[in-house]
């Protein structure tokens, strides 16, 4: 009886054990969570709008601060020395690509004419580029025989990026004979005795001097965008305007221009003997020491957007760009006070344009003065006599043809004389 009893307790714990899984129970996993969406980036920083139209109705003194001190205070700190030094002729490496950044120089009283030079030396080609970054040249205390904050020979692809020049007192912020492209880039000239920034190509002789570059050897493109011109030309051996390309192109390498964001004020604090209080804001011309210009423009384009010229009481036209296939002018603020010249002038021939003639001029949504005009001078006659049509600006989209002087899109207001 009891061997049945322990069997029978056996099948029991047999049965109970049959009764639980042997594995426990293999559930599916869960789905994982799907993966967070890309974020996008962070947005960059914008630059601070600088807007030319609203400047319409600024007095001078505000318009001049429109942008400069603002640009200024972003400067990442410089080094200061006196002179920046000079690049002689020996220590270019043909193809470097040679950049300087992070200086202040403030030059002293003395014998230094320049913070920098790029000599000449032998003429041939620099291979290569040459930058400034971050960079300001000034005088120091009575350091009057100062001419330039820079002045340059055969310089090849040449660039400025957030460079400052104040009160050189002779002529130049930066006079740079060039034989490539250019580009000027947040940076600002104040109170430049004679003109914030020249640029001078020049591969033949010229009244007692050699060359002082190697010719283009491509279309040259020159840039400026978000550059502040205040009042310079004044107290200045050579003042012209403020911003000067002589030959920025050639019939055989036609170049382009563009401006962007930029500005160009000037009503000096004490007027010339003259009465003057400025001078003009750009001028695109061809120039001494080059083959003369033969059938094709000297540019195929110039184009300024959003800039602003502002000038009191000047002694030339605020603008004067000559042989250009097509000028084009949108959301630019035009503002001539007292002002004998308020005139963007056109062809203005001292005889060498020769067969070459600017082709259409555009103006999109500009404002100006109402004193300011559009003069567009005809090709000379065979005694050098050149009709002028003078055009207001007074529409929001003006195009005229450079060859006629008509307004071939829009009102004709024109005079002839």
């Amino acid at each position: 009886m009891d061997n049945l009893n322990d069997l029978s307790r056996r099948v029991a714990r047999i049965e109970n054990a049959l009764a639980q899984p042997i594995l426990p129970a293999i559930n599916p996993p869960e789905p994982p969570e799907p993966p967070e969406p890309p974020q996008p980036p962070d947005p960059p920083t914008p630059r601070p709008r600088f807007n030319a139209l609203d400047c319409m109705d600024n007095d001078a003194a505000t318009n001049k601060l429109v942008r400069l001190p603002a640009l200024r205070k972003e400067r990442a700190p410089r080094r200061d020395v006196q002179a920046l030094g000079d690049i002689r002729a020996d220590d270019w490496q043909t193809g470097e690509r040679l950049f300087w950044e992070d200086q202040n120089s403030v030059v002293p009283k003395g014998y230094n004419q320049w913070s920098s030079n790029l000599h000449k030396g032998e003429l041939k080609r620099r291979g290569g580029s040459y930058a400034w970054c971050n960079i300001g040249v000034a005088p120091g205390l009575d350091a009057s025989q100062l001419k330039w904050g820079t002045r340059e020979y055969n310089a090849p692809e040449r660039s400025f990026y957030n460079c400052d020049f104040t009160e050189i007192p002779q002529e130049h912020g930066l006079y740079v004979s060039n034989s490539g492209s250019t580009t000027l880039d947040r940076c600002t000239f104040l109170r430049v005795g004679s003109q914030g920034a020249q640029w001078a190509y020049r591969p033949l002789p010229y009244q007692q001097y050699d060359a002082d570059n190697m010719p283009y050897d491509e279309n040259p493109t020159h840039v400026v965008t978000d550059c502040h011109f205040v009042d310079c030309g004044t107290g200045g051996t050579r003042p012209s305007f403020n911003l000067t390309y002589f030959s920025p192109g050639t019939s055989v390498f036609p170049g382009s221009l563009s401006i962007v964001g930029s500005s160009f004020v000037s009503d000096w604090s004490q007027a010339r003997p003259d009465g003057k209080r400025s001078t003009g804001g750009l001028v695109v011309t061809p120039s001494q020491g080059n083959e003369p210009l033969r059938t094709t423009n000297m540019m195929r384009e110039v184009y300024l957007y959003n800039c602003l010229f502002d000038f009191t009481a000047g002694d030339r036209s605020m603008i004067s760009i000559r042989s250009t296939d097509e000028i084009v002018f949108e959301e630019c603020a035009f503002i001539a006070r007292d002002h004998a010249q308020p005139n963007i002038t056109i062809d203005k021939d001292y005889g060498d344009l020769n067969d070459t003639k600017t082709k259409q001029i555009v103006f999109k949504n500009c404002k100006a003065s109402e004193n300011v005009r559009l003069k567009i001078r005809l090709a000379a006659d065979e005694s050098g006599k050149q009709q002028v049509v003078t055009h207001k600006l007074d529409e929001d989209l003006m195009i005229f043809d450079g060859v006629t002087g008509e307004r071939i899109v829009g009102r004709s207001r024109s005079s002839t004389s």
